[in-house]
């Protein structure tokens, strides 16, 4: 609440840039009574102004939910005192960790499960893949998390193939988190209001695929195209209130038949960057697969260490993606599914349907990376044997070369053994030494090529064997 963003960012903080910080103000409203619409408040003045006139008898019979991006110490002190909101939303919003070190000094502790189902607020993560042309643009986008007040980061692939990957290019994968609080107003305002507080979009970069795509059905082929619309996908809060205020089969601006369901466009669109996460995935492990089938071969030897660490790391992320969903799923199941069907109820059916459909991929994924890394294992045992092999080949050369000097020696040291050998026989050396040293050599080459002959003989016996068994049979 002092630095208005995460205590290890403080150290490097400006005077103006902490001003900034802690006054940061980014809301998008939307309220309906008899129609929807959405307003925008920017800074400080436009947000007292809004809460100040909640008490008017106009605005207190209409339904609201405000999008809060990012979070800073003016808009957790304003709403949270207007609406008394629990302050463990905020905090829960604020981290991104994993995984803590025991030297950490600040720890966010998961709610024990019977109070997290008693709150009114709860937290889902997910992950954004986005893709960026060269690595200027993805420094560009680790910077422009930075700027944020909560804590996120971009984790890259760090993956490039020049037979799957334009030269520089990297994707980048964002942890994000939505949180979302629901309550009934305070006082005479007896309407429907929530909070949503999500992630500022980064700009750097664009959706790995262009992204998702359009919710709604194909339009009728009579439909004009200027009644076609498409929201704005560079930034998710202006793609949530475009999916928000123009739903399917509903006139735009139209209020749905139960205020619980506003918040439901964008954990659609959450559902959505888990099925390109999966895709993302499942591309990923195909292609490790497909240099896997190559294995050690001497195009790729100095790369399948690399496409290894690529597979562990998979392997390390798959079981955090799946944590994240099968939270997501029992935050939802817990607050909006019911025996009974409602308006609320069938609307959050689907994202539970699609939450647990995105669960079940993430299973396949995993089992499919641990097969994997089991038969990347055996390859690479089977190429180092391979090595062994032709290293017990080249000390095999090595040792007929010892075999060459055992004669000499011998006779060497058989001449050596009386004095009185003239210096000028000496040929008789030779003449001993170097027959007897070819015929060992061509022992050996006939015995290695005996061997080689038996080995052949042996194999081809097996194969006459299994075929005529095939024929007694009849599987031939």
């Amino acid at each position: 609440m002092t630095v208005s963003t995460v205590p290890l960012r403080c150290r490097t903080l400006t005077p103006e840039d902490r001003h900034e910080r802690l006054n940061r103000v980014n809301i998008s409203v939307v309220e309906y009574g008899d129609e929807m619409s959405s307003k925008d408040l920017r800074t400080a003045d436009e947000l007292d102004e809004f809460l100040g006139n909640l008490n008017e008898e106009g605005a207190a019979q209409k339904h609201r939910l405000l999008v809060v991006q990012d979070l800073s110490t003016r808009m957790i002190e304003k709403l949270g005192s207007a609406f008394d909101i629990e302050p463990g939303i905020f905090r829960s919003h604020i981290g991104d960790y994993v995984w803590l070190n025991t030297r950490d000094p600040q720890a966010e502790i998961p709610d024990l499960e019977s109070f997290s189902v008693k709150s009114n607020y709860f937290s889902a993560q997910y992950v954004s893949p986005r893709y960026f042309e060269n690595q200027e643009q993805l420094n560009a986008a680790k910077a422009q998390a930075e700027s944020f007040n909560v804590l996120r980061r971009v984790d890259h692939d760090g993956r490039f193939k020049e037979w799957s990957d334009m030269p520089g290019s990297d994707v980048g994968l964002v942890r994000s988190k939505v949180s979302l609080w629901v309550r009934p107003n305070r006082g005479s305002d007896q309407g429907w209001l929530a909070i949503l507080i999500v992630d500022p979009t980064i700009d750097h970069g664009f959706p790995l695929w262009s992204g998702y795509g359009n919710f709604h059905p194909p339009p009728s082929i009579n439909t004009p195209l200027e009644e076609i619309t498409f929201p704005t996908y560079s930034n998710s809060v202006q793609e949530f209130l475009f999916w928000t205020l123009n739903r399917a089969n509903t006139p735009a601006n139209a209020p749905p038949v139960a205020p619980d369901i506003l918040p439901l466009a964008f954990f659609t669109m959450v559902a959505a960057q888990w099925i390109l996460i999966c895709e993302y995935v499942n591309a990923r492990l195909g292609q490790i697969e497909w240099e896997t089938e190559l294995g050690l071969s001497h195009l790729y030897a100095q790369d399948f260490d690399h496409t290894l660490k690529i597979l562990l790391m998979w392997r390390r992320r798959l079981p955090i993606y799946h944590s994240f969903v099968e939270r997501s799923i029992s935050r939802l199941s817990v607050r909006y599914e019911s025996k009974e069907p409602t308006p609320t109820s069938e609307g959050w059916r689907d994202v539970l349907t699609n939450f647990r459909d995105i669960l079940h991929r993430l299973e396949i994924l995993h089992c499919r990376a641990d097969k994997i890394n089991g038969v990347s294992m055996a390859v690479t045992a089977r190429e180092e044997s391979k090595k062994a092999t032709q290293e017990s080949h080249t000390i095999t050369r090595v040792s007929y070369l010892a075999f060459v000097f055992v004669p000499l020696n011998f006779w060497a040291a058989f001449f050596s053994m009386s004095g009185e050998l003239p210096v000028r026989t000496y040929w008789i050396y030779g003449a001993i030494a170097v027959p007897i040293t070819v015929c060992v050599l061509a022992v050996l080459v006939f015995a290695s090529s005996m061997e080689k002959w038996w080995r052949t003989v042996k194999e081809e016996r097996g194969k006459r064997w299994v075929r005529r068994e095939k024929v007694f049979r009849g599987d031939v």
